[in-house]
């Protein structure tokens, strides 16, 4: 969906009776220094209206939508500081009714970064109600505050513009980095696969299926959708991870937010979000040998979804 129907559609629920106005030409590129992270008792002094467990509202108007953003999370405390400290006064600024959930994963096992956003959608849904999921990394740092974190009818890939990436997307279906989505069409795609343990294709398999489920993979333009990227050593790649998405067909009916296994170490309401510790379980590649699926898709499918 293009940008402008975005905002005409904001300007029009505006219009009813206690909606939030906001005012997009107040909004702008906010100068991003991704080699200063604050302190946590720093981003809370200058948050104060932020209620413990991550959450703000504003107080004169109902906000459009009630939205849940869901931070996956290993020893990425610097990162963390510099999201939270760019995250809390942008939302504000779109009075947007908000909570933060950093998923954190346990244990020494390859990071599984697919299975901490369904775990974080699921434990979002026990403490309270959300019209919209925002899927996003801690390493990425909005620029432009009129990148609204709203989720329209289909799947809405906000990362369009990432510096690293020289400020274009990746390739066509790219779904890697901040995505929203609504309830109802997460539990439609059955969220993202859990089978991806290591870095890699766990958002290309979620792209694929937003598209075998009729949704479009909207985008804000390139000058709004801009981000930083907190620099870092790369993680290893996922095992198979391109065997695994050709069989992605497969498996998604009973390979995502279905049947899935995970027990909650702690959850903790601290001030500037809500800390979820899980324990994902050991690594679940070797319960499927990804040569032998009879689902895989061709050489020319794979081929045709990087390069459409």
């Amino acid at each position: 969906m293009p940008y402008h129907s975005i905002t005409q559609g904001l300007k029009a629920d505006q219009a009813n009776m206690g909606k939030c106005l906001v005012d997009l030409d107040s909004l702008g590129l906010a100068k991003i220094n991704i080699f200063h992270s604050p302190p946590f008792y720093a981003i809370e002094h200058n948050n104060p209206d932020v209620k413990e467990g991550g959450t703000w509202q504003p107080s004169n108007c109902e906000s459009l939508q009630r939205v849940a953003i869901i931070v996956p999370y290993r020893d990425r405390e610097q990162h963390l500081r510099i999201l939270l400290n760019r995250l809390h006064p942008m939302l504000q600024k779109q009075r947007i009714h908000y909570r933060i959930f950093v998923i954190e994963q346990f244990g020494n096992d390859l990071f599984n970064r697919g299975k901490l956003m369904n775990v974080g959608f699921k434990e979002a849904l026990k403490v309270g109600h959300f019209d919209c999921f925002i899927f996003h990394d801690t390493d990425l740092i909005p620029e432009n505050d009129k990148n609204l974190y709203l989720c329209d009818q289909d799947a809405r890939h906000l990362s369009s513009a990432i510096d690293e990436m020289r400020y274009h997307v990746m390739y066509y279906n790219y779904a890697g980095g901040v995505i929203a989505m609504n309830q109802k069409n997460f539990i439609k795609i059955n969220g993202y696969s859990n089978m991806y343990w290591g870095w890699g294709n766990e958002d290309d398999d979620l792209s694929a299926r937003t598209q075998e489920k009729g949704l479009l993979l909207t985008r804000p333009p390139e000058h709004i959708g801009r981000f930083k990227m907190v620099r870092h050593t790369k993680a290893s790649r996922a095992e198979h991870g391109n065997e695994l998405f050709l069989g992605w067909r497969g498996r998604w009916y009973h390979d995502g937010l279905n049947g899935m296994n995970y027990t909650v170490i702690k959850q903790t309401n601290l001030k500037l979000y809500t800390n979820v510790t899980v324990n994902l379980g050991p690594s679940d590649n070797h319960m499927i040998d990804p040569t032998k699926d009879t689902t895989r898709e061709t050489l020319w499918w794979f081929l045709k979804f990087y390069y459409p």
